[in-house]
């Protein structure tokens, strides 16, 4: 099955509990899988060897194609919910969002 940015997005509403698409927008989810790709594309420049003509530019669609190994969906999804749950409200559980960046991190080391 191959992955794409809409399914990584997908992923990412799971733990956020916004399986209808009410809390964030498919917009709002995508910018941060672009800039989570972005990230490990600056952390781990050796993951897109072979794709030197076809870098990620934080551009990319929901229908567009995941750059990475299906290994790496669950990691930029991680990253997603974190930054989701850090953008919400006051209330936020921030020990939540820091577990969630820490899995991102975890999966990117430098």
């Amino acid at each position: 099955m191959a992955f794409t940015y809409q399914s990584t997005c997908d992923l990412a509403r799971i733990p956020l509990n916004d399986e209808d698409k009410t809390r964030y927008p498919d917009d709002v989810l995508l910018a941060y899988v672009n800039h989570a790709v972005l990230t490990l594309l600056k952390r781990r420049p050796d993951l897109f060897v072979g794709k030197w003509g076809n870098l990620p530019d934080g551009q990319a669609s929901l229908t567009d194609a995941f750059p990475l190994g299906a290994e790496y969906v669950q990691t930029v999804a991680d990253y997603c919910t974190a930054r989701a749950e850090s953008s919400d409200d006051e209330f936020v559980n921030s020990d939540r969002a820091a577990l969630f960046m820490q899995l991102f991190a975890g999966e990117a080391p430098l």
